[in-house]
């Protein structure tokens, strides 16, 4: 038997949901790459997690003024 739930904000069922990446940020940085899950239907975020798969972000240095 599979367990189907349902969209907490429209109701409809969860078969489906739209993937994308977002950045994780703490204190206005962003610290880690990860995946965010929201409802087809209506785009409601269901969760959110950091990408395991994800390489570490390079360090950039702030680019000289002048």
């Amino acid at each position: 038997m599979t367990i189907q739930g349902e969209c907490p904000k429209c109701g409809k069922r969860v078969l489906h949901v739209h993937v994308e990446q977002v950045l994780g940020m703490v204190a206005g940085e962003s610290k880690a790459r990860c995946l965010s899950y929201s409802c087809i239907h209506c785009r409601a975020v269901l969760g959110v997690q950091m990408e395991p798969r994800a390489k570490p972000r390079p360090r950039r240095k702030p680019e000289p003024t002048g």
